[in-house]
């Protein structure tokens, strides 16, 4: 049977205390987007960049909850507001609910593009 994948996961500066709480389908697959990102200098969030980029051996990745996908931005929430991560306490910089394209809306958005190719 294979591992849930769906869910909640935070990072974790051991050095200063701040953390980050996202969200995904897969978060190992997205633990590996973050660290390749801050290993490269080029991760969106430029204050846990700094401070990756200061002394990386402080950082810790660790998942908080598996859930259904239907319940990531309820549970994502939840997390943001009971770790503080917002900024200045974490490195949270806002939260929006994350809009999940369906299928349907992905095949439709393809043949848009596809059709504009074409012509």
């Amino acid at each position: 049977m294979p591992k849930p994948s769906s869910g909640i996961y935070k990072i974790t500066n051991l050095k200063n205390g701040k953390i980050y709480v996202g969200q995904s389908q897969n978060i190992y697959k997205r633990r590996e987007q973050h660290f390749v990102a801050l290993r490269r200098g080029s991760h969106e969030n430029h204050e846990m960049q700094k401070d990756y980029a200061a002394d990386w051996r402080y950082f810790r990745w660790d998942p908080i909850e598996f859930c259904p996908l239907s319940k990531l931005n309820e549970r994502e929430h939840f997390w943001i507001q009971e770790l503080n991560s917002m900024a200045p306490h974490g490195y949270n910089l806002d939260w929006v609910p994350y809009a999940r394209k369906t299928k349907a809306e992905l095949q439709k958005r393809r043949r848009v593009k596809h059709y504009h190719k074409t012509r």
